[in-house]
């Protein structure tokens, strides 16, 4: 049982449960963008081996009565049919409406209508990783990561296929981070040579404090995380990318 649902009390109508705290940051953020984060309330499973558990913690919660419509969300792993018919076990066990289909609402007199989405969506196989990435395959980093990832291979570093979607997405993040490091270290120096030329006075001082911080800048961003980064024009995820509509339907389903 997670933390989240002993201490969290239900107060919107329409609720999504998801599979981590990765997946709570990145949903969050695209709730905000689709303008839906106040209607929707997160709530975060602790892995989707607890969904059922979880579910009837869920139900027994403060404010349940109110729910009107609940999303489930998970990776489609190694098999996307078994993942939608788990879900569909985890809602028959808590007797809940079982949905169809993905995407595919079930409503039921007196019941909370149900939506389930296994992601990347209308694949076999895979997971929220592969979403991200494909999100920003045009980014010109791209290209550098594959590259990455065949000199691995070519020196006998093989991964795992569950594992490599994961070591892509770190891959990635890390050249956004190499930039900003860049970017903050290029921000210092211009900062040095300007302020320096200031004479030192309460007017100067708080802007030394900030160039100062700037130049301590580190990142260490995980896949949610980063999806707080999407307005930025270096933009992480690309929430504009066609491989995130089925999620953006699926949220306005819910």
């Amino acid at each position: 049982m997670s933390t989240d649902c002993k201490v969290t009390p239900i107060i919107k109508s329409k609720i999504l449960l998801v599979e981590g705290k990765d997946e709570i940051n990145l949903f969050s953020a695209l709730l905000v963008d689709l303008g839906l984060e106040e209607s929707i309330q997160l709530i975060d499973t602790a892995g989707i081996n607890n969904l059922t558990t979880e579910i009837a913690s869920v139900q027994a919660r403060s404010g349940y009565r109110i729910v009107e419509s609940i999303g489930i969300i998970r990776d489609a792993d190694s098999d996307s049919d078994a993942a939608f018919q788990s879900v569909c076990s985890s809602l028959t066990n808590n007797n809940l409406p079982t949905p169809q289909g993905q995407l595919i609402p079930q409503i039921e007199d007196g019941k909370p209508k149900v939506v389930v989405l296994i992601i990347p969506y209308g694949k076999p196989t895979g997971m929220l990783e592969n979403v991200c990435l494909e999100s920003v395959e045009d980014d010109p980093a791209m290209d550098c990561i594959d590259n990455f990832f065949e000199c691995l291979s070519a020196k006998n570093r093989e991964l795992s296929k569950n594992d490599i979607p994961k070591a892509r997405v770190r891959a990635f993040l890390a050249s956004r981070e190499w930039m900003e490091i860049a970017y903050f270290e290029s921000l210092q120096d211009c900062a040095n040579s300007n302020v320096a030329m200031a004479p030192i006075s309460p007017a100067t001082a708080t802007p030394r404090v900030h160039m100062f911080l700037s130049s301590r800048y580190t990142p260490n961003l995980a896949l949610g995380q980063a999806a707080g980064k999407t307005n930025r024009e270096d933009r992480y995820w690309n929430f504009e990318h066609k491989c995130f509509d089925s999620i953006k339907n699926f949220l306005i389903m819910i």
